[in-house]
């Protein structure tokens, strides 16, 4: 579909999204230069991270961040565990009309941070059309720069672990974690996108297949002319005919955040870190995962 077209679909259908059900106003809003590289012998030279975009990142703080990127600059929650050296790390993307405090609240990731020892970035976004640029090409686009540019500053502070970098969201940042997955499969272990998915028009094959985990409302998963469900569906066919190892979650509350709270999305991108090879979960999924959970054939 032609990008305008898709434009068009997806303002009549994300204009009647919003935040998802029960959604609550909106909470307060609350190194080294930029290499990526270490010398490893005459002649060898190894790339650990992306470079950050204006040279020299400022400290990131536990809370709100201004943080600069490209030509952009925005609002980043972070939330820090107790000992965030060497940790993994969680980006979090909001919804049409939502918020980073508020997609760290409903998916409960001050206790991931806590509990599991995860680095959780949420950004604000630039309050473009759709919340975030996926119905944009690759080529300068300011959110795939975000994400580049706050990997490089998280990894020059807290020398985070790059073999579990994770992406999830939720509608509107569901269909950006999902845009991740094809265009920064570089940097991602493994992603989990809620209600997001992909068409024709955005999906390209990963450099690398990785690990999915695809999370939706059934066919109930719609707005407008805009089906999150054949989206869905139509990302899972194409990563799997490229390669990566997909698990689909379908539950039946249409266009809301699944019932089940983050902790088995967590799981499945615990158990899947950065080239983990055939899947630990390829044999069948463990015990505790939702019931709507299985793997495509």
């Amino acid at each position: 579909m032609p990008h305008r077209l898709l434009a068009l679909a997806l303002l009549t259908a994300l204009a009647a999204c919003g935040e998802p059900d029960d959604a609550e106003p909106d909470e307060e809003a609350g190194g080294d230069e930029g290499g990526g590289a270490e010398d490893t012998g005459p002649g060898e030279l190894t790339v650990l991270g992306p470079e950050y975009s204006l040279g020299d990142c400022e400290a990131l703080v536990d809370g709100k961040n201004t943080f600069a990127t490209g030509e952009t600059t925005y609002e980043v929650k972070v939330v820090l565990p107790e000992d965030p050296i060497g940790a993994p790390v969680l980006f979090a993307w909001h919804w049409l009309g939502g918020s980073a405090n508020q997609i760290v609240r409903y998916l409960e990731l001050q206790d991931l941070a806590d509990d599991e020892g995860v680095i959780v970035i949420a950004p604000d976004s630039d309050g473009s059309a759709y919340e975030w640029h996926f119905t944009e090409g690759p080529e300068g686009n300011p959110d795939l720069l975000l994400f580049e540019d706050l990997l490089s500053c998280a990894w020059q502070q807290w020398d985070v672990d790059l073999d579990r970098i994770y992406a999830t969201g939720m509608s509107a940042g569901g269909l950006w974690s999902s845009y991740l997955t094809v265009h920064e499969s570089e940097w991602l272990a493994a992603t989990a996108p809620l209600s997001g998915g992909s068409d024709a028009w955005s999906y390209q094959t990963p450099e690398r297949p990785l690990p999915v985990l695809l999370t939706w409302g059934g066919e109930s998963d719609t707005y407008g002319s805009y089906s999150f469900h054949d989206a869905s569906l139509y990302l899972s066919e194409a990563l799997r005919e490229d390669g990566s190892f997909v698990v689909e979650c379908q539950h039946s509350g249409g266009h809301t955040l699944p019932p089940w709270g983050f902790a088995y999305a967590w799981d499945f991108l615990e158990a899947h870190p950065k080239d983990v090879g055939t899947s630990p979960w390829a044999a069948g999924l463990p015990e505790g995962m939702p019931s709507g959970c299985t793997i495509p054939e």
